[in-house]
């Protein structure tokens, strides 16, 4: 069976199909660095908590991270920053193949297919991507499968336009980027990124309230809403000031590549909105707002919310994978039997 993987820069999450149901699985993509103790090895080997040991240190990986780092008043690690692996985290590579490793688990047979999600390029940066794809290729290689990359807008199409047939504007507002997809019956008319997403409103927050990063995500993540109720001062109305400025931004970004990209003025396509950045209540309809306010050249005909944001991307992916596998079974089937009858004449 194939697979799809969201490789995230907050989260890696797979899905697998198991009879009628998907399966999810999901690890935060971060550690944290304590110091090594007999006794710190021989509580965290007697738990459920992921972590290597290197020398002197234990690296505590994946969603205990947080919890460790609040505890011990210290900032969690991330293998990525800004949507691809960070050249800044000497640990980046060994630290996302383990928790890669807790994700995906080991291949069901020989070069299992697996669709893994990358970003487009930013059009308001000068980074690149495909050191970030080629290496997280390399290491989906090295464990078995047979890992091919997909557009990470491009999947949100996959996993929620097949009704609207896979015609659409898919955004995914990850934490890292944001990513944008304009597809017209399954082909991509325009891909691409913005180098701006729930990393940048976090630390934009922290930075205005004087709140640790990850106490802001935290907050974040519990209960907070867009709702503009919160008295400006705290974190959440510093929060709610960037989510603002964050859909501003890419709505200008949206119609400058738009009108570069010459896309036909007449189409008339749905917009889903998806990823961890886009999970607070409020999000769907202040998006709409603004989109409904700004002088977009095509007509939208509604706008809404992935049914799991959080999901939706690795979905997507396994769509995509599972039917270049039924293509492929296909096509070998079709030869097989060019051959018998060739064999036959």
């Amino acid at each position: 069976m194939a697979q799809g993987l969201d490789v995230g820069t907050m989260n890696l999450l797979s899905a697998r199909q198991d009879g009628d149901e998907t399966v999810f699985v999901q690890q935060r993509n971060s550690f944290v660095e304590i110091e090594y103790s007999d006794m710190a090895e021989q509580m965290l080997s007697r738990s459920d908590v992921l972590h290597i040991r290197k020398d002197n240190q234990v690296y505590i990986v994946g969603d205990d991270a947080l919890n460790f780092a609040n505890i011990f008043n210290e900032e969690t690690r991330r293998p990525m920053q800004a949507g691809i692996l960070s050249s800044d985290e000497q640990s980046a590579i060994p630290m996302i193949k383990l928790i890669t490793e807790q994700v995906v688990g080991d291949p069901k047979y020989n070069d299992e297919l697996l669709y893994f999600s990358v970003p487009a390029d930013p059009i308001d940066d000068d980074t690149s991507t495909l050191y970030h794809q080629k290496t997280i290729e390399s290491l989906l290689a090295d464990m078995g499968y047979q890992p091919e990359p997909i557009n990470e807008g491009m999947a949100v199409i996959y996993s929620e336009l097949a009704n609207r047939e896979f015609t659409g504007l898919g955004i995914s507002f990850g934490a890292g980027m944001t990513n944008v997809c304009l597809s017209y019956y399954a082909v991509p008319v325009m891909k691409f990124s913005i180098a701006r997403g729930g990393d940048w409103i976090d630390e934009q927050a922290a930075k205005a309230t004087g709140t640790p990063v990850d106490k802001v995500t935290s907050v974040k993540e519990e209960d907070f809403s867009l709702d503009f109720e919160t008295d400006v001062g705290g974190v959440e109305g510093a929060l709610s000031i960037y989510y603002d400025n964050l859909l501003d931004y890419v709505i200008e970004n949206l119609i400058k590549e738009v009108d570069e990209e010459d896309v036909e003025e007449g189409l008339d396509v749905p917009v889903v909105v998806t990823g961890g950045t886009s999970s607070p209540d409020g999000f769907e309809a202040l998006f709409e707002e603004r989109l409904n306010e700004a002088n977009i050249p095509f007509s939208i005909s509604d706008v809404r919310q992935a049914e799991n944001p959080l999901y939706s991307v690795a979905q997507g992916a396994l769509v995509a994978a599972r039917s270049e596998e039924q293509r492929s079974a296909q096509a070998q089937v079709t030869e097989d039997a060019a051959e018998e009858e060739a064999q036959t004449d």
